[in-house]
C-alpha cells in the first residue's frame, strides 16, 4: 500500500505508489451499499436504474458511506481516521474507495456535478445544504427505513462531510477564480501561450485556495472537452437525466508537446496538484506521463508527452523537456499537438475517463452509433478502453509547416485537412478490488493505433 503524505506550499505528495489489490476494503464498503439498499427500496430502484440508463453501478458514483461499522473494522481493511479530512470521515490511503463515516442509521452519498440538479431529477422537496462553488454541498433526496441517501459536489476533503456557507465576498471570490479559469486565453500556442496561463492558476489560488481552484478547472476542461466529442455528449446526457453529470469521472488526460510540458507541470502545481507515479507506455510508443492527484480535491490527472526511454526517470517538475536531446519531437503526442494544439489551450483534454459498467457501455454507446475500440486492460480488476476518435479537421496553416518539414506527407496532410484525423475519445474504465493504479504495458498498442499521423477509424 503506498502512503502518501502532504509536503510543500499546496500539499505535494511523496510515496511509493506500488497500487495493490484491497478485496477486503471493497467488500466491507459492498458490504454497507448492500445493507442499505435491503432497508430501502426507493435506493434500490435508483440502483438498479443506473445499469440500463446510464451503464455504471452505484459503485461508480459513491462518496461517503456510512452504517454501524466498527473502528476496528475499519482498521483492519486499511481505512483511517481523518486521513487528508475531519476526524470521523475515515478513507484509505491505498484504495479508490469512498470515505466511511460510523453511524447509527446508513447513509448513501453519490458524487454529483450539480446538487441541485440531482435532487430536481430525484423530484426532493429537500432544500440543499450548502453554497454554490462551495468545497461541499449536498442535496438529501430519500430519507426511508434509516436510509438517507444524498447527492454531494465535493471540491474539497477539508470540508469533510459539513456542508459549506460562503459569506457574500466568499461567493464573489469563486465566481471570480471560476471565471478566470473558464475565460483564459486559450487561442495562444505553444511553450509561451501554456506559460501565459500559469498566472490565471496562480490568481485563482489567491482568491479561493488551490482545493476549489483545481475542482473548478477540471469542471471546466470537461465542459470544453465534450463540445468536441459526440460519445461524451452523449453519455453525459444519459446521466444527465437522473442529475449525475460527470460525477463517476476517474481521470483526466492531457497532451503536451515538448517544449510546453514543463509549463503544463508548473500549471497544475499551481493549482496544487501533486506527482503521483511516472507512466511509460514503452519504447515501442515513444510516450509517457506524469500522473497527478490533488490531496484537497482528489482530482487525477495524466499528463502524457514525448519521451525516450533514458528520459523516463526524470523529474518532470524540474527539466525543460525540449533541452534534451534525442527522441522524435513527433510522435504520437507531438504530432497531436502540432495538429490540434495544446491540451492546455485550443485543443482541450485528449480524453476524459470514466467509472462505468464496462460492456453495458461498450453495448449501449455502439447502439447509439458510438463504437470502442479494443480493450487495451482486461483483467478482473481493471477493464479499460477508448472509443473510436473524435476527427477533427486540421487548418491548413498548422499542416503547411509539418508538410515542408517532412512530418506528413503531402496526400496524409490533405486527408486531415478535408476528413480529419484522431482528436478525442471518452475512455471506459472498471475497477475492482478497490485497485487505484492503471496499465503500464498493453496501452502502448492502443497509443501507437491512435497515432494521429496514422489514425483512421474501424
Amino acid at each position: 500500500m503506498p502512503s502518501t503524505r502532504p509536503d510543500g506550499d499546496h500539499g505535494e505528495m511523496t510515496a511509493d505508489f506500488d497500487w495493490t489489490l484491497h478485496p477486503d476494503a471493497e467488500a466491507l464498503v459492498d458490504r454497507i451499499v448492500g445493507d442499505a439498499m435491503a432497508k430501502s427500496p426507493r435506493f434500490a430502484c435508483l440502483s438498479a436504474d443506473l445499469g440500463p440508463r446510464t451503464s455504471t453501478r452505484v459503485q461508480d458514483w459513491l462518496d461517503v458511506v456510512g452504517g454501524p461499522v466498527f473502528a476496528d473494522e475499519l482498521r483492519e481493511v486499511g481505512y483511517v481516521d481523518g486521513h487528508g479530512t475531519t476526524p470521523g470521515v475515515w478513507r484509505h490511503p491505498g484504495a479508490q474507495l469512498p470515505a466511511i463515516v460510523i453511524a447509527e442509521g446508513y447513509r448513501i452519498d453519490l458524487r454529483v456535478d450539480d446538487a441541485a440538479a440531482f435532487a430536481h431529477a430525484q423530484h426532493s422537496t429537500r432544500a440543499v445544504e450548502g453554497s454554490p462553488r462551495s468545497g461541499y454541498r449536498r442535496a438529501v433526496v430519500m430519507d426511508e427505513n434509516d436510509v438517507e441517501v444524498g447527492g454531494v459536489e465535493r471540491r474539497s476533503w477539508s470540508a469533510g462531510v459539513t456542508p459549506q456557507q460562503f459569506s457574500a465576498e466568499q461567493a464573489a471570490d469563486a465566481a471570480e477564480a471560476e471565471r478566470l479559469l473558464a475565460e483564459r486565453p486559450r487561442a495562444l500556442t505553444g511553450a509561451n501561450g501554456v506559460e501565459a496561463q500559469i498566472a490565471f492558476a496562480r490568481k485563482a489560488v489567491s482568491l479561493v485556495g488551490p482545493e476549489l481552484s483545481a475542482a473548478y478547472f477540471l469542471e471546466i476542461e470537461r465542459a470544453y472537452w465534450q463540445r468536441s466529442n459526440a460519445a461524451g455528449t452523449m453519455q453525459h446526457a444519459r446521466q444527465d437525466r437522473l442529475g449525475l453529470g460527470w460525477g463517476n469521472n476517474d481521470h483526466h488526460t492531457f497532451r503536451s508537446s515538448r517544449p510546453a510540458f514543463n509549463g503544463l507541470i508548473r500549471f497544475l502545481q499551481a493549482l496544487g496538484f501533486g506527482l503521483r507515479e511516472r507512466f511509460y507506455a514503452g519504447d515501442e510508443a515513444g510516450w509517457g506521463a506524469q500522473v497527478l492527484e490533488h490531496p484537497g480535491s482528489g482530482g487525477v490527472i495524466f499528463a502524457d508527452v514525448d519521451l525516450t526511454p533514458d528520459e523516463v526517470q526524470l523529474d518532470f517538475s524540474q527539466v525543460e523537456l525540449a533541452e534534451l536531446s534525442g527522441g522524435d519531437a513527433y510522435g504520437t503526442v507531438g504530432m497531436w499537438c502540432a495538429l490540434h494544439s495544446e491540451s492546455l489551450l485550443g485543443a482541450g483534454m485528449h480524453h476524459l475517463e470514466g467509472q462505468f459498467e464496462f460492456d453495458g457501455l461498450r453495448y449501449q454507446l455502439a447502439e447509439r452509433g458510438y463504437a470502442s475500440m479494443n480493450p487495451f486492460s482486461d483483467f478482473a480488476h481493471l477493464r479499460q478502453a477508448f472509443t473510436e476518435a473524435e476527427l477533427w479537421t486540421v487548418p491548413r496553416e498548422r499542416l503547411a509547416p509539418l508538410v515542408a518539414a517532412g512530418h506528413l506527407s503531402a496526400e496524409r496532410a490533405e486527408e486531415l485537412a478535408t476528413t480529419g484525423g484522431a482528436g478525442s475519445h471518452l475512455e471506459n474504465l472498471a475497477r475492482r478490488g478497490g485497485f487505484k493504479g492503471f496499465n503500464q504495458h498493453n496501452v502502448s498498442v492502443t497509443m501507437k493505433a491512435t497515432h494521429p499521423r496514422d489514425y483512421r477509424p474501424s
